[in-house]
């Protein structure tokens, strides 16, 4: 049923975004909180979002990618395409936003990219939240996470990326082009994919969403919020 979603969605209505953004806020939490070992993800990315027929959120793993691939779903990236992987709802389609979503690297919070060595951080569950704020914002800008570096399409806006120093620097440029975006008091439009603000109503909504994201992918671990928490801040938004 995940190979079968919709195709030719060029860009989702806020209402589905929001959707997607909850329902896998819930299934990270469910893992942070309610599994008997407290899971660590780990690799929290768009291909690891599936999505049903309706939209809902399936929070999913390398393996179970692997295992789409085996049962006949060819390329699980072609897969996108078709509406059943969350990277296949997002309004674009670069080769170079595929292959950060293939490695992860740009979903990674800064303590997770550190090379291996006795410095090194282990995955944690507050890594994860970082993830999944770079997953939001991705969701509601329409734009890769790389998406102002030279290897990533140029944006229009990409004018106004923040400058370069200490762990600010390992933040993806979305999210160091989003903050500035806001400390500079940005226009709304500048910043949200177009068809996000088409849904009535939706601003407010919106910049609830930036923010809860923006507190998901703070540099220092300790000042990000738990899933749980950031489940229960986007169930707020909308009700």
């Amino acid at each position: 049923m995940v190979c079968a979603g919709r195709s030719g969605q060029p860009s989702l209505s806020w209402s589905l975004r929001l959707r997607i953004a909850k329902g896998a806020a819930r299934g990270l939490a469910h893992l942070h909180e309610c599994s008997p070992r407290r899971f660590v993800h780990g690799e929290v990315k768009p291909s690891n979002i599936l999505l049903d027929a309706d939209y809902n959120a399936l929070v999913a793993d390398f393996g179970l990618a692997r295992l789409l691939t085996i049962a006949g779903c060819t390329d699980v990236y072609s897969v996108a395409g078709s509406g059943g992987i969350m990277g296949g709802a997002l309004p674009y389609a670069r080769p170079a936003a595929l292959a950060a979503d293939r490695s992860g690297a740009a979903y990674r919070a800064p303590e997770a990219r550190a090379p291996a060595g006795p410095g090194a951080r282990p995955p944690s569950q507050k890594s994860d939240v970082y993830s999944f704020g770079v997953v939001i914002l991705e969701l509601l800008t329409g734009k890769a996470p790389e998406h102002g570096s030279p290897s990533a399409s140029s944006s229009s806006s990409a004018s106004f990326l923040p400058g370069h120093g200490g762990e600010q620097q390992e933040a993806p440029e979305l999210v160091r082009w989003v903050r500035r975006g806001f400390e500079e008091a940005r226009p709304l439009s500048e910043l949200a994919d177009e068809a996000v603000l088409r849904d009535a109503g939706a601003r407010k909504e919106v910049i609830a969403a930036f923010h809860v994201a923006l507190g998901c992918v703070e540099a220092d671990p300790e000042r990000r919020p738990r899933m749980k928490a950031v489940s229960d801040s986007l169930d707020k938004i909308g009700a």
